[in-house]
């Protein structure tokens, strides 16, 4: 998986709901030009762009962990839905930060079906290094995402809210994902064996609730620091500070001046 790196474009998130659009709406955005989909790009709020510009963007750092084409119309069925006609406008932008912001280009495959895979850049435009956010190997993109969540919710996230985030990215709980699998058993079994998550019972839940943190491994791989400069560069931000009590977080964990670890 590529390294992140340097500088970046404008994404939010919000919340959406993961369902499928009617089957001709993928071939109708194959026909959209960027004049129509910037005209029809002011009928959504800059923010709403921003946030399918995020969602596309995670949608490839997944399907990429065992080098799966993205395509087209599963862009289109999971994340635009009824606004189709603003894919070209949604995908430059993310095309622009996976490029910044990963060090990777987009690149369309020939065929009809309108897939595209993700190319390692090897030299930076600007000179600077990757951030060493993402290491090599199948499904470390699902877990920097589950790692950020965690940390941008306080340290721990209730499983519930956890899925419905992933829902956006086309990952339901009790539904196996064409590319990672069981990913429920990837979260509560492997990545806890691993050590890189903590999936724990709620104390007096009733009925029960579950909750996930960091593990020991997280915490001895990354930096809190590091998942709050994917997160802000992921916002379009260039200062972490944005986020008071995030980095307060990160100055108490690395002894700063926000207060003891």
């Amino acid at each position: 998986m590529p390294k992140a790196r340097g500088k970046s474009t404008r994404a939010h998130q919000e919340d959406s709901d993961m369902e499928t659009d009617p089957p001709t709406q993928a071939s109708q955005a194959s026909q959209v030009t960027l004049t129509q989909a910037q005209r029809a790009a002011e009928s959504l709020s800059r923010q709403e762009i921003e946030r399918k510009v995020n969602e596309v963007v995670q949608f490839f750092l997944i399907m990429e962990q065992k080098k799966a084409a993205v395509k087209r119309a599963d862009i289109t069925k999971h994340i635009l839905k009824e606004h189709s006609r603003v894919f070209p406008v949604v995908f430059e932008k993310a095309k622009k930060k996976l490029r910044e912001v990963f060090g990777v280009s987009v690149e369309e495959l020939e065929g009809k079906d309108k897939r595209y895979i993700l190319v390692n850049l090897i030299d930076t435009p600007d000179g600077q290094d990757h951030l060493n956010m993402l290491d090599d190997g199948p499904k470390s993109g699902l877990l920097l995402v589950v790692l950020s969540l965690i940390f941008m919710k306080g340290n721990v996230i209730q499983d519930t809210l956890l899925w419905h985030t992933l829902k956006r990215l086309g990952i339901q709980e009790n539904h196996p994902h064409e590319i990672l699998g069981d990913v429920k058993s990837l979260l509560t079994k492997e990545f806890t064996r691993q050590q890189y998550l903590e999936y724990k019972r709620v104390p007096q839940s009733d009925p029960p609730s579950f909750e996930y943190r960091w593990g020991p491994r997280a915490h001895k791989e990354t930096s809190k620091r590091r998942v709050l400069q994917f997160v802000s560069k992921m916002y379009g931000s260039e200062s972490l500070e944005i986020w008071t009590s995030q980095y307060q977080d990160v100055l108490r964990a690395e002894g700063g001046e926000g207060g003891s670890p």
